[in-house]
């Protein structure tokens, strides 16, 4: 036997071990056991040490594909999408459920045509909402499940009484289930910390914005920007959906007319409620109600705006991140990372770039502007820059870590939280439905990043 062979053979395996355990203990082993025998399997075959090292073993062992992670991120865009259309039916509905009980008729019975979608009485009716919600989505959607468990209950309940001390046919069912759950609990409890930890979300929290003092004409307008490059330079996808909402409160302001502006620059696909002028918003830039009689619907959002922004252009791109990881050839990784922001009308607060690491490795920073911090249960190294604006447009992070995989820093997410509109939309007057006199008001923008990474 080759005994030089077979020492570095031991090395790798035990390089291998620390790599896929993070502790390293037993119980540890025994959690990632089907990970360690399949490298094993990769390192030796038939007695034999093929020809593999480290980064080979971890390519292979995590079979990453470009194409699968960008698929990923494509499917993980219509999910979204198809959660956000669910939550605008079930607001519908909701409102529905409540114009057909201030009428008088049951709300068991209505359907989706039950309360008109038209102009009814001067109202407009909730059928166009915008795709964000002010209230959380388990109550919404609660709320506008529960008349059908009700009436059945009511239905119910005539045929057949309560009987006391009688077993419930399901009581076995549940009572077996408990005992399954039981047992998974005592398991979940014997998990390793680093095992619990690493079930966390790993998608960085989007800061939140400060609350907004509401008016009696309060005018909301949000953002969701996608925005994947690719690290190689080009990009693979750039999307921005806005929309904007008007909240009355007081019935003397319900048929108000408002001036916008827009940043022309941008080639963006708009929409106007169906009940809007839409010839005087593209001529004056004004948002009115067609019939100067009607009036909106108070204390409630009502969409009346909404756009979307599709580009292949990467300069169209607001804020950028440069990634350079340069192997040293003596088992450690450079790593270089800049952000400039691009669209300077734009002002971004709690910057956190998210960038991925070897686990359990601490990395050496030479050079950061702003703070970091090691995020040990997500495996990634937190960039945080508090404001991103014209004066502070540019920046770079530079450290180094053991390792010798160029590819394992990516994807880089990015989080901020923005109170200015990527389209530029913003509400410059409100007046009165006759056009004299100007009428007090307040309005928040948000420009939130849906997806936002350097893959």
């Amino acid at each position: 036997n080759n005994i030089v062979q077979d020492m570095d053979t031991l090395h790798l395996i035990a390089r291998t071990v620390s790599d896929i355990c993070d502790v390293a203990d037993q119980q540890d082993v025994i959690m990632h056991g089907i990970d360690i025998i399949s490298a094993f399997d990769e390192i030796i075959s038939q007695g034999l040490r093929d020809n593999v090292d480290l980064s080979k073993l971890r390519t292979i062992m995590e079979m990453e594909s470009h194409e699968e992670k960008i698929q990923e991120i494509i499917e993980r865009n219509k999910e979204r999408e198809a959660k956000q259309e669910l939550k605008r039916k079930a607001k519908m509905f909701e409102q529905q459920r409540r114009e057909a009980a201030k009428r008088g008729m049951d709300p068991n019975l209505g359907g989706i045509g039950s309360s008109g979608s038209m102009l009814s009485g001067g109202r407009i009716s909730g059928v166009y909402e915008p795709l964000i919600s002010r209230e959380p989505e388990p109550s919404r959607s609660f709320a506008a499940a529960s008349p059908a468990p009700s009436s059945a209950a009511s239905f119910s309940s005539g045929a057949r009484g309560m009987k006391l001390g009688r077993k419930p046919k399901g009581a076995d069912v549940l009572g077996a289930m408990r005992d399954e759950v039981g047992l998974a609990d005592n398991f979940a409890n014997n998990l390793s910390i680093s095992e619990q930890a690493a079930s966390v979300n790993v998608a960085p929290a989007v800061p939140a914005l400060p609350p907004v003092d509401m008016k009696d004409v309060h005018v909301q307008i949000e953002e969701h920007i996608t925005a994947i490059v690719n690290r190689d330079g080009g990009l693979e996808q750039m999307e921005v959906k806005g929309d904007m909402s008007l909240i009355i409160s007081k019935p003397e302001y319900s048929s108000v007319q408002l001036s916008v502006t827009t940043d022309s620059s941008h080639n963006a696909q708009v929409k106007t409620h169906p009940k809007i002028d839409k010839k005087r918003f593209q001529t004056e830039s004004v948002i009115a109600l067609k019939d100067p009689s009607g009036s909106l619907p108070l204390s409630q959002p009502v969409g009346v705006l909404k756009w979307r922004i599709v580009s292949s252009d990467e300069e169209s791109i607001p804020f950028t991140i440069n990634c350079w990881p340069s192997p040293t050839g003596s088992g450690t990784v450079d790593v270089n990372i800049e952000y400039e922001l691009t669209d300077t009308k734009l002002e971004l607060e709690d910057v956190v770039v998210s960038i991925p690491i070897p686990a359990g490795v601490q990395p050496t920073i030479s050079d950061v502007d702003g703070v970091y911090e090691v995020n040990r249960p997500r495996s990634t190294l937190d960039w945080q820059i508090p404001t991103v604006d014209t004066s502070n447009k540019n920046g770079s992070l530079d450290f180094s870590v053991p390792g010798d995989d160029a590819g394992a820093f990516f994807p880089v997410i990015v989080s901020f939280a923005c109170k200015k509109s990527y389209y530029g939309v913003e509400v410059s007057s409100v007046t009165a439905s006759d056009g004299q006199g100007s009428v007090d008001f307040s309005q928040s923008i948000a420009l939130i990043p849906e997806q936002y990474a350097v893959i």
